[in-house]
């Protein structure tokens, strides 16, 4: 948040306001004009009253007010106020009394009421345009030495010209369902319309027939978001600048993107204006208002300046009310109130006292010396102060427990006063592990955020720090004497159980948490993995399985039994597990003659977590023993292959989810014609037609559904598939790249991955290899090279 604010010199709380407008009726000098939803209209003067009143005139009309406009509408009248309500076009003159006109020539800028009660103008009705269908929009259309046109957009996105008191023409039709802002550049004669989130051009002349075909876009651009305001300038650089909800984006006569401003909090309202010191149109000065309350000031896409609004504005004016204040910002606000102001900064008053202590220089020097005689000291105990390494955490396997996970977690929920809802599977253990924290100095607060793929209570924790303070009181001797120092640890501690979930089937066991300080910007990591028994159950053998994987050993086959000895089996050459609460089963099988282990499952994601576990078991058992395997590959591309074929096909549903949308707004459309219209012999046939649309929209969208969650179960396979690499990898003493989360923590695609494992991962003889080949075709060193004539001669003669 900007530390400038701005500074507030009018206000009002005008209740049911919905927009305002600046105009000029006299003097040359602006007037704020208020729309209300409820069909009143307030002319304020701010910088001709002296009063608190500033009110020139309030009249109540029958419809809610939508926008309002300001020109010369009329060639025999000043300027007019145009009002668009949703079903009518009202133009009203403004016209001021004998009193209100006498006061502005004798106080041409300071005016008072002798009664308040006095009406110092009246707006006069002179004529209407009503509409069939209800207006969302206008804008005016400005004409060389002609009055000024106003172009309405209704809600259903057809446009109607009207030119004083005569249609030009009206619902002419584009091609959009939603209506969005709509602008209008008098040195192109373009209309730009921002429909449906896109940004069209039309040339106006061919508007000017008012045909009811569907007009072709000049050109068109996906904004990608839902535009609110639009502005647009004229010069010989013509520019449209759009507002959207997260964007602001700048655009040139053919459709090119000039600039763009990324907003980090959703913008409300924008506004242009001119400054009056800088005569520089080569550049765009605009104000926007964010949902933070916060105005930003750019020139282009600089940004210049920025300050506190202290309230979220939805409509920004820049008007000049009175020479004393000159380009000032008009706000109003969606509660109603509408503040005048300019940016400025309120000084500080506060004075810093001056210091009066009186420095004893001899004590300082004693001091000093102190302070030197301690450096000393800790470099002659073994080098500098030792520095604080900030938080520790000691993570540790705890209990693992067949209780129900339910209760265990009610009891968590009374320590930690957190809402749990268990999502164990049927008869899962539990697993707890103990973290310990020490060296929480000036912590109070802990933030845990877990990452695991096996369930737990929540992935977030909050621990409070401050009520488990440790006193000790420790004795340093540092030559020769003997010091007593008292030392204050504020330690923590919690217990998180972790389970096999019943939603999602975990491929691997680890667990990683990190624990940050809001405080301090502290954080720090530790990863552990949980026992095999936690995720597994024994179970029967499957020697069917599909997927095959095969661990070589340079010594004798350990027996099954023996490696697994929590499990009850005896049986020492094949044993099998499956997940809990799921029937994924995975078999491991013992070879003595070639000294081999082979683990099967009908899971390909199951190999890696099995093959790591039996790994680590071997390396216990027998110390140095060598140990590898061969990459499957092929489960590899196979994996790859099922996921561009589940995403072919989400793409073909994604296609016939967007037909049967249309189907479905189109049948809407129809639908509501008819009861417009009062034609209802045809409802019957509209809902049938409409229930079977629907019905096959549901059928695609559960189908797109199901293809989003293979892929995600194949992208899980694959990412244990990549981790099943790197660990076999590593047992040949080969680091790489390919793990199970090189992929899914970026937003590349896997193509992109895999060509910088490719660029990052080789190795030196590679890098040797393609020096070679770059170089042109030249003799070998110490290699003689024969022609294939020769060859062919000496085998001719052998024979």
């Amino acid at each position: 948040m900007s530390l400038f604010r701005l500074v507030e010199w009018v206000s009002h709380a005008v209740p049911k306001v919905s927009t305002v407008l600046n105009a000029s009726f006299y003097q040359e000098r602006d007037q704020l004009v208020v729309g209300g939803e409820d069909g009143q209209i307030i002319i304020l003067d701010p910088g001709c009253r002296e009063d608190n009143n500033h009110v020139l005139v309030t009249t109540q009309t029958k419809y809610p007010i939508m926008e309002m406009a300001s020109d010369v509408f009329l060639s025999t009248m000043d300027r007019i106020l145009a009002v668009l309500s949703p079903t009518k076009l009202t133009y009203y003159a403004v016209n001021f009394g004998k009193f209100f006109k006498n006061l502005l020539d004798i106080q041409p800028y300071f005016i008072t009421s002798a009664n308040p009660d006095d009406t110092h103008a009246t707006l006069d009705e002179i004529f209407c345009h009503s509409f069939t269908t209800s207006a969302w929009n206008m804008c005016v259309i400005p004409i060389d030495d002609s009055p000024s046109q106003i172009l309405v957009q209704s809600i259903d996105c057809k446009l109607s010209l009207f030119q004083g008191d005569q249609c030009v023409f009206s619902l002419v039709p584009l091609r959009a369902l939603q209506p969005g802002p709509i602008g209008y550049c008098q040195t192109t004669q373009t209309l730009f319309v921002a429909n449906n989130g896109f940004l069209a051009a039309i040339k106006f002349s061919l508007m000017s027939s008012g045909s009811q075909k569907k007009i072709n876009y000049d050109w068109s651009f996906n904004l990608g978001d839902t535009a609110i305001k639009m502005e647009v300038t004229e010069g010989l650089k013509p520019t449209t600048i759009i507002l959207c909800r997260r964007h602001v984006s700048a655009f040139n006569g053919s459709g090119s993107v000039v600039w763009q401003i990324r907003l980090e909090a959703v913008g409300m309202a924008m506004c242009l204006y001119k400054s009056l010191q800088i005569n520089n149109t080569q550049f765009n000065r605009l104000i926007i208002a964010t949902s933070d309350d916060t105005l930003l000031i750019f020139k282009d896409n600089q940004l210049i300046w920025n300050c506190n609004a202290q309230i979220s504005p939805v409509s920004l004016l820049v008007c000049s009310y009175n020479k004393s204040y000159e380009n000032v910002i008009t706000m109003m606000a969606s509660s109603g109130k509408i503040v005048i102001g300019y940016l400025g900064t309120e000084p500080s008053l506060y004075k810093v006292p001056e210091d009066k202590v009186i420095v004893n220089y001899a004590d300082r020097m004693e001091q000093l010396k102190e302070i030197e005689l301690k450096i000393k000291e800790s470099d002659a105990a073994g080098g500098a102060i030792k520095r604080k390494e900030g938080i520790q955490m000691k993570v540790n396997i705890g209990e693992i427990g067949k209780r129900t996970v339910r209760k265990h977690s009610l009891a968590l929920t009374h320590l930690f006063h957190l809402q749990i809802e268990p999502n164990a599977a049927n008869n899962a253990p539990y697993c707890n592990l103990m973290i310990d924290f020490s060296e929480l100095h000036n912590v109070s607060k802990l933030h845990l955020n877990v990452n695991s793929e096996c369930a737990s209570p929540s992935k977030t924790f909050q621990i409070n720090v401050g009520s488990s303070i440790i006193h000790r009181v420790i004795i340093l001797e540092i030559q020769g004497v003997r010091k007593k120092e008292r030392i204050s640890e504020s330690t923590a501690s919690i217990q998180i159980p972790f389970y096999v979930g019943s939603k999602t089937s975990p491929t691997s066991n680890k667990v990683t948490i990190t624990a940050h300080c809001m405080f301090t910007q502290m954080s720090v990591t530790k990863t552990i993995e949980l026992p095999f028994k936690v995720l597994f159950e024994e179970s029967q053998i499957d020697r069917n399985a599909k997927y095959k994987l095969t661990i070589d050993t340079a010594g004798a086959v350990i027996g099954l039994d023996k490696l697994f000895s929590e499990f009850e089996s005896e049986n020492p050459q094949a044993i099998g597990f499956s997940l809990h609460g799921s029937e994924k089963t995975v078999s491991i099988f013992a070879a003595n003659k070639s000294n081999r282990y082979r683990i099967q499952s009908e899971h390909v994601s199951l190999l890696q977590i099995a093959s790591k576990e039996l790994v680590k078991r071997i390396g216990e058992s027998v110390q140095g023993m060598e140990i590898g395997g061969v990459i499957p590959f092929e489960y590899i591309r196979e994996t790859l292959d099922e996921i561009q074929e589940l995403e072919t096909k989400k793409k073909e549903e994604s296609k016939v989810i967007d037909c049967r949308m249309k189907e479905v707004r189109a049948i809407e459309g129809l639908s509501l014609n008819s009861c417009k219209t009062g034609n209802m012999s045809n409802l019957t046939a509209m809902d049938a037609l409409f229930d079977k649309s629907y019905r096959e929209l549901l059928t695609s969208m559960d189908n797109y559904n199901n293809f989003s969650n293979k892929i995600e179960n194949e992208k899980a396979a694959l990412n244990s598939l990549f981790q099943l690499a790197a660990d076999l990898s590593k047992l040949s003493r080969v680091e790489t790249v390919l793990t199970n989360n090189f992929w899914t923590t970026t937003h590349q695609s896997l193509r992109e991955r895999l060509c910088y494992a490719v660029r990052s991962d080789r190795g030196n003889e590679m890098a040797m290899i393609e020096k070679l080949c770059e170089h042109s075709p030249k003799e070998l060193p110490k290699i003689k090279e024969e022609e294939e004539e020769e060859e062919e001669k000496e085998e001719s003669i052998a024979a």
